[in-house]
């Protein structure tokens, strides 16, 4: 069975989950999935789970992203992008120096209304999916972190910024709340994400460039496709315990991330644990292992 990361670059006007599935006549009877959806309209980054690897893309999920985004002052949608109805128009535009000082509001941890045009489930159901029949649903507020925010670029009233954020930032969201603090309207006109968990835009494939004969040679090793985890390397009977799920103190981990990449003397790869504090214990192994 193949297993592996593949690094991709969606184009706009596809979603994350069509554009994933267009890999599967190459990989046989492997499964698929990707970690982190970009809406149709955003473009960048997407990395396609393949085989054993889609039991780990919740981690590659947790892990940082930064987008370069674009706003647009003027405009309200109802979808906060350029794809939804115009609900309200502004002539209102900032300063630079203004846009940079309300930047640094946002810079930490905050709390953040998600999209209602979003894949958030509410009562087992997308809320996208309610959004479209106009129903009423509540608003979901959710922390998030974002950790770095800065201007680019302004030309006119489009603002071009990067965010190097945490898991389940939505940029729809940062940008209306940017705007309601000038007390105007904005929508996110473009969006590329250029980065995800310590995988680079520079490292993406075309998919069109990708077939049954050069497939495995752009697969990343799903502990290498984990980079964004440390790593710990254990003799055999440290591996057998904890493939046997017991916990494990080792010393040289206590100062490591929560979840650990764990490698065997020949450095293959063995799965993920759970670290708190030295005191290690299974968390996602290989099956091959169990």
């Amino acid at each position: 069975m193949i297993s592996g990361l593949l690094v991709l670059n969606k184009p706009k006007g596809i979603s994350s989950g069509e554009f994933v599935r267009k890999l599967k006549p190459l990989i046989q009877n492997s499964k698929i999935g990707h970690s982190g959806t970009l809406d149709p309209l955003a473009r960048g980054i997407i990395l396609a789970c393949i085989g054993q690897m889609t039991r780990f893309t919740q981690y590659l999920a947790n892990e940082k992203k930064i987008y370069i985004a674009e706003m647009t002052f003027g405009l309200k949608t109802n979808t906060g992008d350029l794809d939804g109805k115009v609900l309200q128009e502004d002539n209102f535009v900032p300063t630079k120096k203004d846009f940079n000082s309300i930047l640094k509001k946002f810079v930490g941890n905050i709390y953040q209304e998600a999209p209602l045009f979003s894949s958030l489930k509410y009562k087992g159901k997308p809320m996208y999916q309610y959004a479209r029949k106009g129903m009423n649903i509540p608003s979901k507020s959710r922390k998030i972190e974002i950790f770095s925010i800065d201007l680019i670029s302004k030309n006119k009233n489009k603002f071009t910024f990067s965010v190097d954020c945490g898991k389940g930032t939505y940029i729809r969201s940062l940008v209306n709340d940017i705007a309601r603090e000038f007390n105007t309207v904005a929508v996110l006109s473009d969006l590329e994400r250029i980065s995800s968990a310590d995988h680079n835009i520079k490292e993406s494939h075309e998919i069109e460039t990708i077939n049954s004969d050069n497939l495995s040679n752009k697969l990343i090793s799903m502990g290498d496709a984990l980079r964004s985890l440390d790593e710990i390397q254990c003799a055999p009977e440290i591996i057998d315990r904890i493939i046997n799920g017991q916990k494990v103190f080792l010393e040289e981990a206590k100062l490591k991330s929560i979840y650990l990449r764990l490698f065997d003397e020949n450095k293959d790869f063995i799965g993920i644990l759970k670290n708190n504090g030295g005191l290690v214990s299974p968390k996602r192994l290989l099956s091959i292992k169990n």
